[in-house]
């Protein structure tokens, strides 16, 4: 498998508790996803961990070259969006009603 824990250096943030997986090289939004499928298989059968809460997933978005792309076909500019996925699983914590 191609997976390494790197240690992050110290810092003073507060939002230390979260994983940032680093997907290496340039590849086609396909095999991203199967990267990213990578580490979550080996995130479940290594440490047991088989959830996750809202994750930011930051992509370097380039062309068939290689160079980077920063706008929409639109013209309107990455920077200024976000795309936001609603989960198509129904999660019994955001109903529970104490």
């Amino acid at each position: 498998m191609t997976i390494q824990l790197v240690r992050k250096p110290p810092t003073n943030k507060s939002f230390n508790d979260r994983l940032k997986i680093t997907l290496l090289g340039n590849h086609t939004m396909k095999q991203k996803a199967a990267m990213l499928l990578e580490a979550k298989f080996w995130l479940e059968h290594e440490h047991g961990i088989r959830h996750a809460g809202p994750s930011d997933f930051y992509i370097d978005l380039i062309d068939e070259h290689g160079h980077p792309l920063t706008h929409f076909a639109n013209q309107n500019p990455f920077a200024d969006w976000s795309l936001l996925i609603k989960s198509p699983y129904h999660c019994a914590a955001d109903s529970y009603q104490p």
